[in-house]
């Protein structure tokens, strides 16, 4: 029996974070067969700093919607791992400007063909469900942006009382 499954929907936001570890440990492993040190929780900031060059915290947690100590978490990771390199932001000391390293330039230009692949295998595994997963993910976010879990259970509860 799995409790997880039995669950259904009380069980939700487990089953994604374990969907979401599944795929990263999986593309993590491809990335280590390949001789690559790189994990694929950083390649969102990766490809972010390839695009935009130069950014502050804020600035990629905005951009990626994920928490600030979660790209600190990363950042940090990366930098420690030679991919990016960190300056004072000349119109604030306080803050960090990070930017890809010459390794980072050089990580991004060696995964770009997995990528490729990554992103084809991705697709025929997406194919394989019944709905257009990423549709759906979509408008659940939407749906999210709308109206906050927090709000529909804080409503929910009103109305239960």
């Amino acid at each position: 029996m799995n409790i997880v499954h039995e669950l259904e929907e009380l069980a939700l936001a487990t089953r994604l974070k374990r969907l979401g570890e599944r795929l990263s440990q999986d593309v993590s492993r491809i990335y280590k067969e390949s001789s690559l040190d790189f994990e694929a929780r950083w390649f969102l900031i990766l490809e972010l700093l390839s695009r935009k060059k130069t950014m502050g915290i804020t600035e990629i947690s905005e951009a990626l919607q994920i928490s600030h100590p979660a790209v600190v978490q990363l950042a940090d990771q990366m930098l420690e791992q030679g991919l990016m390199k960190a300056s004072p932001d000349p119109r604030d000391a306080r803050r960090r400007l990070l930017s890809l390293s010459a390794s980072g330039k050089h990580m991004y230009k060696r995964i770009g063909p997995m990528l490729k692949v990554i992103r084809e295998e991705n697709r025929k595994w997406l194919q394989q469900s019944a709905g257009d997963l990423l549709r759906i993910l979509g408008d659940l976010e939407q749906a999210l942006d709308d109206k906050s879990m927090y709000q529909r259970i804080r409503e929910g509860l009103t109305r239960e009382s």
